[in-house]
């Protein structure tokens, strides 16, 4: 170490130790907290403490626990469902919606807009539209002699329309990210395979693809982990319902912590969640180490 470097170093610290003492106020505490109470027994009905240390009993009781098991199907239907709806839609979007006239320009702004609005929002004006006496989505169906489903009452279709909501709102992020990554693509390596006679799908497939693939596959985590971890728009959507059929981890874990009040399970289900979390996105980028 220097002399300049010894003598810096107090103002160094200075800067970044109040930056590292807020990041362990407001990550670490509360992770470790929440470690603490998942090996307690403290339901808030019962006690206004901790009752005392029940090792993984939690952990036990709730993945023994059925609406638990169930919570953790639906979230790999939605994120699944929703997800890749998402990428596949994103990328043709981004596709059909490619140029720089004002024209495409418009068109790209409508598609981004349900990105703008709160989740909540989202979610109610979803309700609205899925009422399956008064909404807009069913009207239209019998309108051209359809049947419309009950929605938000069948256990299935409201999984479904959970589903549909996430398309809606999260397609046009991905939207984006594949339109600049496209824009981002040489012109030079499409000019050569066009000029040795590579159609437009073969073009796609082994040049435009790979480049792509690097950046989609990090907007592929990037929208797991988010839908993961999405609860505000179901609640405003079904409120869970109906009975546990959209349930999801989060809103599992949101009722035990906020409505039940059993802060132990609560906490060991949060636990349940990153460790289930933290495969995914691990898988994801084990994938995405694939030499494209």
């Amino acid at each position: 170490m220097t002399w300049h470097s010894r003598h810096d170093l107090p103002w160094l610290l200075a800067f970044v130790l109040p930056a590292f003492v807020i990041v362990v106020a407001v990550q670490f505490y509360p992770l470790a907290y929440s470690a603490v109470l998942s090996v307690q027994e403290w339901s808030l009905t019962e006690s206004q403490a901790p009752l005392g240390f029940v090792g993984l009993e939690n952990f036990r009781e709730e993945l023994g626990d059925s609406t638990f098991q169930r919570s953790v199907r639906n979230s790999i239907v939605i994120t699944g469902g929703a997800v890749i709806l998402e990428m596949f839609l994103g990328v043709f979007l981004a596709y059909l919606t490619m140029g720089s006239s004002w024209r495409m320009r418009a068109v790209r702004t409508l598609l981004i807009l349900p990105m703008v609005i709160a989740p909540v929002a989202a979610g109610t004006l979803w309700r609205i539209l899925l009422n399956s006496r008064a909404g807009l989505v069913n009207h239209l169906l019998s309108a051209i002699g359809v049947q419309g489903p009950e929605w938000l009452a069948s256990p299935d279709w409201a999984l479904v329309s959970v589903i549909m909501l996430d398309t809606w709102q999260w397609t046009p992020f991905v939207l984006l990210v594949a339109g600049a990554a496209i824009a981002s693509i040489p012109t030079d390596l499409l000019e050569v395979a066009a000029i040795d006679g590579a159609s437009r799908w073969r073009t796609f497939l082994h040049v435009e693809l790979p480049l792509l693939m690097p950046l989609l596959l990090l907007t592929l985590v990037f929208r797991m982990l988010e839908s993961l971890l999405s609860l505000d728009s179901i609640y405003s959507l079904t409120f869970g319902g109906p009975g546990f059929s959209t349930y999801t981890m989060t809103f599992y874990i949101y009722t035990q912590g906020l409505r039940n009040f059993n802060f132990g399970a609560a906490a060991a289900s949060s636990w349940i969640f990153m460790a289930f979390a933290s495969l995914s996105i691990w898988l994801a980028f084990r994938f995405q180490r694939r030499d494209w």
